[in-house]
């Protein structure tokens, strides 16, 4: 993982999510600070997560929180006194998600793949941040439309697919859903929820939540 603005090294790839999250979290009126990189180190990840506790509010992580032998967010998290409440979530994208509570501030550990970041943030910190500063309404904005394409789940998980709404109201798919996939998370505008095991045909009317309103 290499910080935006330098020269690409071998074998990394630029770091997105913080400034992607940043401009969501600003949209609905909080104030984020952003971090450093944190190295894939037990001892690193505790003192930022100590410095980020310290510093703020609510706490938002991105990567470190599956089951890889470098993931190290939810030990380094009860290390400083933090308590994991809860721990996988039944969507794709965004499996790996982490909830705890350190004295009275929250921690959002979200997956590091950027559309599983996207789509955990928005279905499950972006409410959560509205209804600490008071707001009722915190459902993304959404409306209804046609689909131009047939969208199938396979899978055991509600599929939050990233679609673009046309001009004319029609709906398309983004491009490839894989949850690395930044071009077609560039090139959407929002998200149909497919239900498991379902196929939403095309011409069917779906509700499609806006990623851009």
């Amino acid at each position: 993982m290499q910080e935006p603005g330098s020269s690409p090294g071998e074998g990394k790839v630029f770091e997105s999510n913080r400034a992607m999250l940043a401009a969501f979290v600003q949209r609905i009126g909080a104030e984020p600070n952003i971090y450093p990189i944190v190295r894939d180190d037990l001892e690193d990840t505790k003192a930022a997560l100590a410095k980020a506790f310290d510093e703020n509010n609510v706490v938002v992580t991105s990567g470190g929180v599956s089951v890889g032998e470098f993931d190290y967010v939810k030990q380094a998290f009860e290390s400083i006194g933090g308590k994991q409440n809860l721990w996988k979530v039944n969507v794709k994208p965004g499996k790996p998600f982490v909830f705890g509570r350190k004295a009275d501030k929250c921690l959002f550990g979200l997956p590091g793949n950027p559309v599983s970041a996207l789509v955990t943030f928005v279905l499950l910190v972006r409410p959560a941040l509205m209804r600490m500063q008071g707001a009722i309404n915190v459902d993304l904005p959404s409306h209804s439309a046609v689909l131009l394409e047939q969208l199938t789940n396979r899978g055991d998980r509600r599929h939050f697919m990233r679609v673009c709404v046309e001009s004319n109201g029609k709906v398309r798919l983004s491009g490839t859903q894989a949850s690395h996939m930044l071009s077609s998370l560039a090139a959407g505008n929002g998200l149909v929820d497919v239900p498991p095991g379902k196929t939403l045909e095309a011409g069917a009317t779906v509700q499609v939540w806006r990623l851009d309103l």
